[in-house]
């Protein structure tokens, strides 16, 4: 045990041997473990932050299940969600019945009547650029900040405000509540966020491992001479692979402790970031310890065993070193598991299945995108055959890519890999862009007002006119009363009433004045409005049919449309269903929708504000941690790629050496070694974007998005991969030919 012991401390010790090169390889494999291992650490952090921030959000849940609830020591309160850009608005109206009323988490007392307790982001929101429009969809006085463990994290947009008004609203957009706490999975992701995550984590973390591989490859030739040095004092076989395990160990080790620093670093700064409207507190993120140890065993797992599969095929004698020259054959079988697990996990997905399992969607996509790995060494070789004959660059090319493929593309995996997912997730991105700028249907308003009421003709004019002050809208007000059914489960329609402009942005007429009539279906001679006392509205023989349009198409009970002139007077005695405006904008929806949010507000906070034209790209968090963490992935991929060329061209200096020495011109040597790296590059873009581009199709289907399809999503990925290879290999190739095409290389001692 000493003699083990002592081998793998002198292999320790070596791997700060090696003058330059050496420590330089060190510090690369170092550098490459420590971000692995960061992101690994984070990996294993995501079921605590995700815990946490569950056990929050359920403790301020505020439902009463639906159930009625009488006074007492009871506390009313109301939703009035909106939203402010890319930031959803978690508001709340209440007032106490007693004193005593159960109290929300993190709120200190009940705010009086128009004040409010706010979070700490909505603060800084208010207190910011445009937060006198924001300010407008909560006119209340600020008192106090909600404490942490009121939010589900620290960048939620959130308020409590007083608001007296709401006690005598109870079962009409009002609820009591005993106490909050009340189980709601209303927070859980979606399958297909999980599924978007997946593909993303899977973009970014598995290039890591293929640069660690990288890394630790790097001067494997200067640490071969050591040991073939070793094995001449007298060391056996197996000594020397403990020794080159123990100089393994040393970048683990001190990667696992950068790496862990790093953690830490991103720990602290979390707490600035959100994703997909989801922020967590610092003190929220630790690993599970299980994981934990996991990640540890990881590293150093993947560094002993990359080292001892780089002996593979390697003899290590007292005199040098030995590598296995054999014809490389691959078996196709074993690499199609991944990608047939894969597309088993993603069945029930890919048949548009409503629950396919988040945990089991997940597992498909990281599956999916590592189903590229194995395939793309068994295409290289076969695309070296197919490919026609050339000259003689091309025949030294295609041997050399015949015989050992898996070295000329270990150095693109992963920018294969990095590319597909970019593929996928930036065609799902653009597929969601062309859709929030294109409405489901022309007729379509992009925002509607429901507020609870009786209006004149006059006042509804007046709303009308009060969102139209803003720049580039127009609207239209309606009343709109439920037609009672004749049977059970009938179809639902409406009695409408507005002039001509609101009537004719709800259906396709002919031609409208004040006085007409129109129908939709068979509404017969009259019909009896919903209600504890109906009343009965006869319909004019000089009706006119009419069409629903846009979001009012979908009203599948017959309806009738009145104007003003038209409408019985004993109508003005009953109050509609809601009083409903429709705002039209030829502005960008984002641009107006703060203001309009205000004035809608100021109609009367608890009406329903709806959004039907996106006000936000909800990928917008993804994209910019897509684009960032491809960015640092490509760089590292261009380190790695720079260490892995220049390795291999070390390794096969005295090859090119005698190309040289038997009159082969350098143009023939630099084109050779050119077309090396083109023709993995080629076939493993090509992998990327098929694979790529079916699990966009996948993540668009999930989103229920229209499958479309830019190409800048998928030439953008592509052209950046292959420019980096090129660029990588030009960039070691040309400054070292003259040194590598020259006779002296054939000398070896």
């Amino acid at each position: 045990m000493s003699r083990i012991l002592a081998e793998l401390g002198l292999g320790a010790r070596l791997a700060f041997a090696g003058g330059r090169t050496g420590r330089w390889r060190t510090a690369m494999a170092t550098a490459g473990v420590a971000i692995g291992a960061a992101a690994l650490l984070l990996g294993a952090s995501v079921p605590v932050m995700l815990d946490a921030r569950h056990v929050r959000t359920q403790a301020r849940a505020d439902s009463n299940g639906g159930t009625e609830v009488a006074a007492g020591r009871t506390l009313v309160i109301a939703t009035v969600d909106s939203q402010w850009g890319p930031n959803a608005v978690r508001g709340r109206l209440m007032w106490p019945d007693t004193p005593d009323a159960p109290l929300p988490p993190g709120v200190p007392a009940f705010p009086a009547e128009h004040h409010m307790y706010v979070s700490p982001a909505l603060r800084a929101a208010l207190a910011g650029p445009d937060g006198d429009v924001l300010r407008r969809q909560m006119p209340y006085e600020i008192v106090g900040d909600i404490s942490p463990q009121g939010l589900s994290g620290p960048q939620e947009f959130a308020y409590y405000a007083g608001y007296q008004r709401v006690q005598h609203l109870s079962g009409a957009g009002a609820w009591r509540i005993t106490g909050f706490g009340r189980t709601s999975d209303d927070d859980t992701p979606s399958t297909s966020t999980y599924a978007i995550i997946a593909a993303l984590l899977a973009t970014l973390l598995l290039p890591v491992a293929i640069f660690i591989g990288a890394a630790m490859r790097f001067g494997a030739d200067t640490r071969d001479r050591r040991l073939a040095a070793i094995r001449l004092i007298g060391a056996d076989r197996r000594a020397v692979l403990r020794i080159a395990l123990g100089e393994s160990l040393v970048p683990a080790a001190s990667g696992l402790v950068s790496g862990t620093g790093l953690y830490l670093l991103l720990r602290a700064l979390a707490g600035q970031f959100r994703l997909f409207d989801v922020s967590v507190y610092p003190a929220d993120i630790y690993p599970v310890p299980a994981l934990a140890a996991l990640v540890v065993v990881t590293v150093v797992v993947l560094a002993a065993g990359l080292t001892l599969l780089g002996f593979r095929g390697v003899t290590v004698e007292p005199l040098g070193v030995l590598r296995q020259a054999a014809v490389w054959h691959g078996r196709l079988w074993w690499r199609l598991i991944p990608l047939v697990l894969s597309l088993a996990l993603l069945y029930p997905a890919i048949l548009g299945a409503a629950e396919p399992g988040q945990e089991r969607t997940g597992a498909g996509v990281v599956l999916l995108v590592i189903a590229v790995i194995p395939l793309l060494p068994y295409l290289v070789p076969l695309a070296a055959r197919v490919l026609p004959g050339g000259p003689a660059s091309w025949l030294l090319a295609a041997q050399q890519l015949r015989r050992n493929p898996v070295a000329s593309t270990r150095a693109v995996t992963g920018i294969v890999v990095a590319v597909a997912g970019a593929v996928a997730l930036h065609s799902l991105f653009a597929a969601a862009a062309a859709h929030r700028a294109t409405p489901d249907d022309p007729a379509d308003p992009a925002f509607v007002l429901q507020a609870p009421g009786a209006r004149t003709v006059e006042q509804m004019r007046q709303r009308t006119a009060l969102f139209e002050q803003v720049s580039d809208v127009r609207a239209g007000t309606v009343a709109k009363y439920t037609i009672h059914p004749s049977k059970i489960e009938a179809p639902i329609g409406y009695v409408v009433v507005g002039d001509c402009v609101a009537l004719q942005q709800i259906a396709a007429v002919d031609r409208c004045a004040d006085g007409d009539v129109f129908t939709t279906g068979d509404v017969g001679r009259s019909v009896s409005l919903d209600g504890d006392d109906p009343l009965t509205v006869p319909v004019r023989r000089t009706a006119r049919p009419a069409r629903l349009v846009g979001v009012d198409a979908q009203v599948s009970g017959p309806s009738v449309l009145m104007t003003p002139r038209a409408a019985p007077a004993a109508l003005s005695s009953v109050e509609p269903w809601f009083v409903e405006t429709r705002m039209f904008t030829a502005a960008r929806p984002a641009g107006v929708a703060g203001r309009l949010r205000g004035l809608a507000a100021e109609v009367d906070p608890l009406a329903q504000f709806t959004a039907i034209a996106p006000e936000a790209d909800k990928y917008a968090s993804l994209r910019t941690a897509l684009d960032v963490g491809s960015a640092l992935i490509l760089l590292m991929m261009g380190i790695g790629l720079l260490l892995d060329v220049a390795a291999r061209l070390h390794e096969r200096r005295r090859l090119l050496g005698v190309l040289t020495a038997v009159g082969a011109r350098r143009s023939t040597v630099i084109w050779s070694v050119l077309l090396q790296a083109v023709v993995p590059v080629l076939t493993g873009l090509t992998l990327a974007a098929v694979f790529g581009a079916g699990l966009g199709v996948l993540l668009m289907r999930m989103s229920e998005l229209p499958v479309v399809f830019d190409p800048s999503a998928l030439l953008g990925p592509i052209g950046a991969g292959g420019a980096l290879v090129l660029v990588g290999t030009a960039a070691v190739l040309l400054p070292a030919v003259r040194r590598l095409t020259r006779t002296e290389e054939l000398r070896y001692e």
